[in-house]
């Protein structure tokens, strides 16, 4: 049994298209030597880049992740003795510029953080799904056995029945 937990936002098809195509363009440019094919080669790569999160549950460790077409990479930390695991809703900022405008749009997305020390937070997983997120966290904390903390609704902050949300998929609350 792999001892490692990994979750890896999935790439849009649009986004995982428009990459592959830019990747191919770009190296059919390298091969005919020219040297502005880097530019739709890095714009490829940067359009099938992912972000995601690894547990290593017999070593007690994590990573940060950045995959581009399953390739991962990122630094193996200390996961220090957590407490619990948050479903905290909030919202990502993307800013996109021009040469001469800038624009910032602002999208709904919800954040899994593992909370250890009392105060310190990991932020384990990114998704725009509350039934992935609740999935993802019962997952992580049935593996570490910690608590499941929803904090979805601002200031009203539930602890979460695990065994029923694994069992039935309902979020029941204990408190």
């Amino acid at each position: 049994m792999d001892a490692i937990i990994r979750y890896t936002r999935k790439v849009p098809i649009w986004k995982m298209i428009l990459g592959l195509a830019a990747i191919f363009v770009g190296l059919l440019g390298i091969i005919s030597l020219v040297y502005l094919a880097v530019v739709p080669l890095l714009f490829g790569m940067m359009m099938l880049k992912t972000e995601g999160s690894e547990i290593d549950l017999e070593s007690k460790t994590y990573r940060k992740t950045n995959s581009i077409l399953g390739y991962r990479i990122g630094k193996w930390q200390t996961l220090q003795n957590p407490d619990y695991i948050s479903v905290f809703n909030t919202t990502e900022d993307i800013t996109v510029r021009a040469l001469t405008a800038e624009t910032t749009n602002t999208f709904p997305i919800i954040v899994l953080n593992i909370f250890y020390d009392r105060n310190k937070k990991i932020t384990i997983y990114k998704t725009e799904d509350i039934k992935n997120a609740f999935d993802v966290a019962s997952h992580i904390a049935d593996a570490l056995s910690i608590d499941l903390l929803d904090a979805t609704v601002k200031n009203d902050y539930k602890w979460v029945d695990k065994d029923i949300l694994r069992e039935k998929g309902d979020i029941i609350y204990t408190d």
